[in-house]
């Protein structure tokens, strides 16, 4: 027998329980017994054995005992050589699978690069890798694929609180830039001038607005209606 113990956020994956007791089988490695116990490895930081780092490959023995670490948050700084899950860096891309639409139109709301749509496992690993993107999803399996590098089970149901969740994770405060991509196709949003929404939007929308902008994927026109002042409103909400 080993056991396992899970730190922070981990446990929201095993329903709040820290420590297993397991028995491996033979020639497992550590990172086949945290799977089994549904931790994918992209929820992992680092491991230690007996106080030394170890990783996934280590084949286990009788009677260790495993401490498990989340990738976010831990408050002391490791070695970068000891990451298992290397830190991202650099603007995120989002891919998220099929389950999460309506987190999908708040980070685009927001201003974040998220694809929606797919929904192949392996077209959405594939994309994820061709892109360096983040892979979110419900499905804790998925993220068990040995080729993925970065992902994150989203926890809650709601979409407000599955946003708060990945703003945390990733740091998105840098990166925010509020309506500046398209809700529907998660394309770029270009400042146009009035005259080229004419015949192209209600009468009423072109005396009443004097911006307008639109998606250079799409199409697709904005302008600032009152649904942009309750999405205003729903940004706020969600900072705070």
């Amino acid at each position: 027998m080993i056991t396992i113990r899970f730190f922070g956020s981990l446990c929201d994956l095993t329903k709040g329980k820290h420590v297993f007791e397991v028995d491996p089988g033979v020639n497992q490695t550590i990172k086949d017994c945290i799977e089994r116990l549904g931790v994918p490895h992209t929820e992992v930081a680092f491991i230690t054995l007996r106080k030394n780092f170890v990783d996934f490959s280590r084949i286990v023995e009788d009677g260790d005992l495993y401490c498990v670490y989340p990738v976010y948050p831990y408050s002391f700084e490791i070695d970068s050589e000891f990451l298992l899950t290397p830190k991202f860096t650099g603007e995120p891309k989002f891919i998220l699978d099929i389950h999460l639409g309506k987190l999908t139109r708040l980070l685009r709301m927001f201003g974040i690069y998220a694809e929606f749509g797919i929904v192949d496992d392996t077209s959405i690993v594939d994309r994820a890798k061709k892109i360096g993107g983040i892979i979110l999803t419900r499905d804790r399996k998925l993220l068990m694929k040995k080729d993925i590098v970065f992902g994150y089970v989203v926890r809650s149901d709601f979409p407000e609180e599955q946003f708060k969740e990945v703003y945390r994770r990733y740091d998105l405060k840098n990166w925010i830039k509020p309506f500046s991509r398209c809700l529907e196709c998660n394309g770029n949003l270009v400042l146009i001038d009035k005259s080229f929404v004419i015949g192209k939007v209600p009468p009423r929308v072109f005396e009443t607005y004097d911006e307008f902008a639109i998606c250079d994927g799409c199409g697709k026109i904005y302008w600032g209606g009152s649904h942009y002042e309750h999405m205003c409103e729903r940004m706020k909400s969600l900072l705070d």
